[in-house]
């Protein structure tokens, strides 16, 4: 919610320690007064107009193919008024205001590298070239069936010489020849279009090609945006004593953008968009009563309603199987029909069906490592009607040196929607798949339809409510003239949220769910495939909102404040106090639909086109999705409680957000010093300590993340290739007679917990392990093989808990000095050294599973310098009268500049030579810093912003690197903002105000952040987006 400007009266922000008044949140208070009407009529109307002829030129990328430096659109206008006066004389007001914008702007691309014209097969090249990338080290393993895509077989041999067996693993191109040698011709790494997944090839007609057929994009599609907000207030004297306010805010937007974003990115080349259609509303109602001269009470009352229409909607929405371009006869003649995520069956068991209709679907989510992104965002589209409701009211009352104030609110949330995530499955190609080229890009990964994995979601239907009940008492007592002492008292009691459809879930280890028993199947045995510790509201001990209600968030406040002497100059100000931050909705919102009420599948090394079949087309993983036994309605699952669940069918089963069932209110403790002296009339200098300890913040850490040391016992007993990155959810048959190594065998579940078999000890039985997780298979006796899985799929991959379990630390030394307007002169000067460290910046960081200590890092938002200096100088221009006064008078000048320290960059990789397999939002791998971090200049080092060489990528297994989770710093901000005024003046109530305002006046490339993720390549350490280059507005306003 954003009033216009021009509706405000005044505000005030509070950062730091405020009274027990405020609280529910630990961070800044905004109080925000409304202008209301008065006895006369007045108002304004104004006009801000930007067009793209007055910017400046972007920033161009070093080595960009195509047209990105082409000045992007910016049209906007942004135009509107307002309007009050009474209603009757000296009782009641009004105060009406209108504000609407109409924006068309061009809205860059990160910097995308493309596969090359060289790299893409067609009419005229029957082959993939990658002969400017490094031979290919990779294998394709024996179980990836190359020689049954029609065709391949031969094109290989007639190009290499090497003939396809079953059975055999093939080097791709090391130590050639390799299968993907051009002998004829001495080149390496030529794929034959045979060989190639064919709906790989044909999407890749919506991954546009720079204009020279280089490897590098920038696109600037256009988003345009329509809004209108108004307001109304209405106030009224009821008597002396008595007033009442009425407050009403409506605004509605409606945005169509090029590139859908909500809490994760998505495509990155143009046609996968998102419209977004939002309304907001808000009524306050307001009652101030005067009891007498030294109490007043207020009561408020405050309604908010949002409402979003379609949040995810792309340029091609289709069915899934309908999502794919037509294939052009020159990958027809040589593949065959080409395939769109369907393995040609009426029940589609292999393919993707989400069963949703058209309106819902499109093109599955592909993300190919440090490249291009197409399909419809995972995040989905998000439908939403959200209620607050707020009553409160507090009491003020003066006695002697005491002012006294209590009071309380209640507040009660309600969010209805529905949930689309994943719906239309996500491909994850990132050279993590067992059968790799591992190449020096990961697009011959992709054109083979070698994934890593894959995930998909189901749509569901959400009811999240939650209340909140808040108390405080304070007291400011003024002990002497120069010693006042703030203290008081907040308690607040925030229930847990809930889903009033109670469709969510959680995990209790060692527990069985009643509500939805296992039903034993064709496919299903529950002696084995029972998710032992999947439970939901309605089960034993298990809540409507999955968690504790905590009842002890007392918040304690007190500061003072001393003015030595008796000059009044100087003021010393300290406080202290604790502050709450309850768990928002949007958490338990990102993380429903999960089995039963949901599919969370994530099968690892899956074909491209039938991601339900490995990639050795052996054994297929269940698909849960469009299950008739499950389904309510447009495809959503909606068991009946009471009835038995073909739980075999949701396996592996990866879970997210599992609430835990002890979890406690977050809370910081805040605490400032401030010394203040009064400069002369008009300034003052301000010097400040303000720190802040988060403790019990909510964060995610993986509670059934992949046992490193099992799988290092393996490769032990069997040899090298029998485990190792993303073997988790593996199965793994060691034979009796084994001997274990010198670290013996630590089998991480049974029928007593996590058990060692000793070093060099001699099996006297098979051991069978399906996955490697402390609760992969929960009924799986390792020892007997009694209750394992017997198709060698486990229960349960990765369990994602959500507990309040993180801390954080922010100290900071900030000054402040301040000239109040005088002499036609007024400016700021604000400076903060500060330092913020944390295990996680957000409750969607995943904490490093085995040891959380080691997450601790830099914060991501953690600015160590700022800088901020602000200024408004009318200009000493003697008064004139007349003609020639009205163009020399009324000039003036402002501005804002900001320097600031770069943002910490967050260091990862995929690689997973941790053996944890276990990533959420975040990844708990690092690789190694090897030597010391230093940033390079973009402009000049092809636009690396660090040496990506400072890393390595340890292949010791069963270790995370030694890079911390963050490292400073990203790029800083360096940015000017000017602006020049005229005032005409029309006549003493009327007047004209004129502006000319540059954003970045000065043009400083500003980059963002570079790419910190270690598995991306070359990539690795670019930047790939800048901030906006000068932009210029004019404004008009008419007061009167």
């Amino acid at each position: 919610m954003q009033p216009s400007p021009d509706t405000i009266a005044e505000f005030r922000v509070l950062t730091n320690t405020f009274d027990a008044e405020y609280g529910r949140n630990s961070g800044s208070v905004v109080n925000v007064v409304t202008k209301s009407g008065t006895n006369n009529l007045h108002g304004n109307v104004f006009e801000f107009f930007r067009n793209t002829k007055l910017n400046a030129n972007p920033y161009c990328f070093t080595g960009v193919d195509g047209v990105p430096c082409d000045k992007p659109q910016f049209n906007q206008n942004q135009f509107g008024g307002t309007f009050g006066g009474p209603i009757k004389k000296d009782e009641t007001f009004f105060f009406v205001s209108y504000e609407g914008r109409r924006i068309r702007q061009g809205i860059p691309s990160s910097l995308v590298f493309v596969p090359t014209a060289a790299e893409r097969p067609s009419a005229t090249q029957p082959y993939s070239d990658f002969s400017a990338e490094t031979p290919f080290p990779g294998i394709l393993g024996s179980a990836f069936p190359l020689q049954q895509r029609p065709g391949c077989a031969q094109a290989i041999s007639n190009q290499s010489g090497v003939t396809l067996a079953d059975g055999v693993p093939y080097s791709t191109d090391q130590n050639g020849p390799g299968i993907f040698t051009d002998v004829a011709n001495n080149r390496e790494n030529i794929i034959p279009l045979a060989c190639l997944d064919a709906t790989a090839v044909d999407l890749l007609q919506y991954v546009p090609l720079p204009a020279n057929g280089g490897g590098k994009l920038v696109t600037t599609p256009v988003q345009p945006v329509r809004a209108d907000q108004f307001t109304i207030k209405l106030d009224h004297r009821i008597n002396n004593r008595q007033n009442l306010s009425f407050y009403y805010y409506f605004n509605d937007d409606h945005q169509v953008s090029p590139f859908a974003v909500f809490q994760a990115a998505g495509a990155n080349v143009p046609g996968f968009g998102s419209i977004v259609n939002e309304r907001f509303q808000q009524w306050n109602i307001s009652h101030t009563w005067t009891i007498s001269n030294s109490t007043v009470n207020e009561f408020r009352f405050n309604f908010n309603r949002e409402a979003q229409g379609t949040f995810q909607h792309p340029v091609f929405t289709t069915t899934v199987q309908s999502s794919c371009p037509p294939a052009p006869t020159w990958l027809t003649d040589v593949t065959g029909p080409v395939p769109c995520f369907s393995d040609g069956t009426p029940e589609n068991t292999l393919g993707i069906h989400p069963n949703l209709g058209p309106q819902h679907e499109g093109l599955p989510f592909i993300q190919v490592s440090g490249g291009f992104t197409i399909g419809n965002n995972g995040e989905g589209e998000l439908p939403q009607v959200g209620n607050s409701l707020q009553w409160s009211d507090t009491i003020t009352k003066v006695v002697g040196r005491h002012s006294l104030k209590f009071g309380g609110d209640i507040r009660r949330q309600q969010f209805d929607q529905t949930l689309y995530f994943d719906v239309n499955g996500e491909f994850f190609v990132d050279g993590t798949s067992t059968n790799t080229t591992a190449g020096d890009t990961t697009f011959s990964d992709y054109l083979l339809g070698l994934p890593g994995s894959y995930g998909q979601g189901s749509a569901q239907v959400e009811h999240v409510r939650s209340t909140g009940l808040y108390l405080f008492a304070q007291d400011s007592w003024k002990i002497k003239p120069n010693l006042t002492l703030n203290y008081g008292l907040r308690w607040e009691l925030n229930t847990p949220i809930t889903d009033a459809s109670k469709h969510v879930q959680t995990f209790r280890p060692g527990e069985v769910s009643q509500v939805y028993p296992c039903q034993d199947t064709a496919n299903t045995d529950c002696s084995s495939m029972t998710p032992v510790g999947l439970v939901v509201p309605g089960d034993p001990g298990v809540p409507n909102a999955l968690t504790q209600t905590y009842y002890k968030a007392f918040a304690p406040r007190i500061g003072i404040a001393w003015s030595p002497g008796t000059s009044g100059k100087t003021s010393i100000r300290a406080g202290w106090g604790m502050f709450y931050n309850p768990i928002e909705q949007l958490v338990l919102e990102q993380f429903s639909a999960e089995p039963p009420f949901g599919g969370s599948t994530f099968p690892f090394n899956t074909l491209f086109n039938q991601p339900f079949l490995d990639q050795s087309g052996e054994f297929s993983y269940p698909n849960p999705f469009g299950l008739d036994s499950l389904s309510g309605v447009n495809g959503i699952l909606n068991p009946k409680r009471g009835q038995p669940v073909d739980w075999g069918m949701f396996r592996p089963n990866t879970l997210f957000g599992q609430f835990q069932p002890n979890m406690r209110s977050q809370y910081s403790a805040q605490y400032n010093l401030t010394i203040e002296r009064q400069l002369g009339n008009d300034m003052k200098l301000q010097v400040s300590y303000v720190g802040s300890q988060g403790h019990r913040l909510l964060a995610t850490h993986d509670i059934n993340y992949g046992n490193p040391q099992t799988c290092l016992d393996i490769i032990d007993i069997l040899g090298d290739g029998s485990c190792g990155p993303y073997f988790a959810d593996s199965t793994f048959f060691i034979p009796a007679g084994s001997v274990t190594g010198p670290n013996g065998l630590q089998l991480p579940y049974g029928p007593n917990g996590p058990t060692l078999i000793p070093a060099n000890t001699t099996l006297a039985n098979d051991i069978t392990l399906v996955g490697l997780r402390r609760y992969s298979s929960p009924q799986c006796d390792p020892m007997t093989g009694t209750g394992c899985p017997g198709d060698g799929i486990p229960v349960f991959s990765s369990i994602f808990a959500q507990d309040t379990i993180a801390n954080s630390a922010y100290n900071s030394l900030q000054g402040f000095l301040e000239k109040r307007f005088a002499h036609g002169l007024q400016f700021t000067a604000a400076y903060t050294w500060s330092k913020s460290i944390d295990q996680a910046s957000s409750f969607e960081g995943i904490l490093n599973p085995i040891d959380p200590k080691r997450s601790r890092s830099l914060s991501a938002f953690d600015a160590r310098h700022r800088v901020v200096l602000s200024y408004y100088w009318e200009l000493p221009v003697p008064k004139y009268a007349g003609a020639k006064g009205q163009v020399l008078n009324g000039w003036a000048l402002s501005g804002i500049t900001t320097f600031q320290t770069g943002f910490p960059i967050r260091i990862t990789t995929l690689d997973d030579q941790e053996l944890m397999y276990s990533f959420d939002f975040e990844l708990p791998g690092e690789p190694d810093l090897v030597a010391p971090f230093r940033t390079m200049k973009p402009q000049s080092n092809g636009n690396y912003f660090f040496d990506p060489s400072l890393f390595s990528e340890d292949n010791t297994f069963g270790r995370i690197g030694n890079s911390p989770r963050t490292i400073c710093c990203g790029p800083h901000i360096s940015q000017t903002d000017f602006a020049i005024l005229k005032t005409f003046a029309i006549s003493e109530h009327k007047r004209i105000d004129f502006r000319a305002e540059l954003f970045n006046i000065f043009n400083h490339t500003q980059f963002f952040n570079p790419d910190g993720n270690f598995s991306d390549g070359p990539q690795f350490g670019q930047v790939n987006q800048v901030r906006d280059p000068r932009l210029m507005q004019f404004a008009l306003k008419f007061f009167f």
